[in-house]
């Protein structure tokens, strides 16, 4: 019989299902969007315990990338389960979720490298692929009639690669951003394609990190996209981003640094049918015998079926992060009007500073009845 575990999900997101379907192969899923639950921090809790007692939780999985309100006292107070952080984007969030993990068993990411961060730090932790689903990204061996495909978020720094490939006599074809596409049409899209274009560096126009906020323009991240194409029986040809020496070898993902190397590589595949067609097939398999769920999820079933628990590494929680969490605590669907909730939640406040110096428990009390105030009044008189 499977075990029953739980997903919390901070929002239905479409590539929630690479989640639940990847789970659902090894156990018996329930989730729950914490955005649906319209309750404040202590009662969202209870609400989640209820829930993991009545349908009997053994492992619940929480979403953790800019959620909110879901940081290391918030997963402590989630009872009786084994406990598994996963990071979509752990690239902006390492800091804080670094501490975060230390409330957990387990931590999965989307990146090779957050994973030997994670474990740098003495956690058990490991990287998995999010869009590697066989069932949904399949090789459905259609007519390649298109030669290069993009699909994602435009740019600027995008769209003058583009152009430039464009300006090259290259027929490129651009998808636009893949949120507003289904996945079926998307496969096939991809399906018809001989290549897939891959950029890999984030797309804000500066890096929000919690201490490096707006110092670096941009990081390199493993994109799903390389995965996306090998399963769909395509070639990748993928913007430099240190992850893919991780998985990959020189021979088995082509990448570029520059626009000029990625027309020379375009053009190279392109004008040389059985070079593209030896490279898609190296690509291809490579994907589909290492990445596919089926086979990659089960090594990190293996290790969450054992009963190891994680070193416990953490000393003590910064003041940076007391005061992030001190915020969310209170200002998870604030009401100011409802003075039983906002004494529990300010309770709540001063139990997570327990361990902290005097000064830092004034100072963390004090801020967080001026953000209560601020908030509460901005928050009623908005309603009104």
């Amino acid at each position: 019989m499977k075990k029953k575990i739980l997903i919390l999900f901070k929002a239905p997101y479409r590539w929630n299902i690479f989640v639940i379907n990847k789970l659902n192969k090894f156990y018996d899923v329930d989730y729950l969007y914490l955005s649906k639950m319209n309750t404040n921090y202590i009662a969202t809790i209870n609400e989640v315990n209820t829930f993991i007692k009545t349908k009997k939780i053994e492992i619940v999985f929480f979403d953790v990338d800019y959620q909110k309100f879901v940081h290391l006292f918030f997963i402590r107070k989630i009872k009786n389960v084994k406990k598994i952080m996963f990071t979509p984007d752990d690239y902006e969030r390492h800091d804080l979720n670094c501490i975060t993990a230390g409330a957990c068993n387990m931590i999965l990411c989307c990146c090779p490298i957050a994973s030997l961060k994670y474990s740098e730090k003495g956690y058990s932790s490991y990287f998995w692929p999010l869009e590697s689903d066989n069932n949904i990204l399949k090789d459905l061996n259609k007519a390649k009639t298109i030669d290069v495909l993009f699909f994602g978020r435009l740019n600027q720094d995008r769209k003058e690669y583009i152009n430039y490939i464009k300006s090259n006599n290259i027929k490129i074809e651009v998808a636009g951003n893949d949120d507003n596409m289904s996945y079926e049409n998307l496969v096939s899209l991809i399906n018809k394609s001989k290549i897939i274009l891959n950029f890999s560096k984030s797309t804000w126009g500066s890096v929000n990190s919690i201490h490096d906020r707006g110092v670096f323009k941009f990081f390199y991240q493993f994109k799903g996209r390389v995965i996306e194409a090998g399963l769909c029986g395509c070639a990748c040809v993928s913007e430099y981003a240190p992850q893919y020496n991780l998985l990959f070898s020189d021979n088995e993902l082509l990448q570029f640094k520059n626009k000029e190397e990625c027309v020379k590589i375009l053009k190279d595949l392109l004008n040389n049918p059985e070079k593209l067609k030896q490279y898609t097939s190296k690509f291809r398999n490579k994907v589909t015998n290492f990445f596919e769920d089926q086979t990659f999820f089960k090594r990190i079933y293996n290790e969450i079926e054992k009963d190891s628990v994680i070193g416990d590494n953490l000393i003590r929680v910064p003041y940076w992060y007391l005061r992030i969490a001190a915020k969310q605590i209170l200002l998870r669907n604030i009401n100011i009007l409802n003075f039983k909730d906002a004494f529990s939640n300010l309770l709540e406040v001063l139990k997570i500073t327990e361990s902290s110096k005097i000064y830092i428990k004034a100072i963390i009390l004090i801020e967080s009845l001026l953000n209560f105030l601020w908030y509460g009044i901005k928050g009623l008189l908005k309603f009104k």
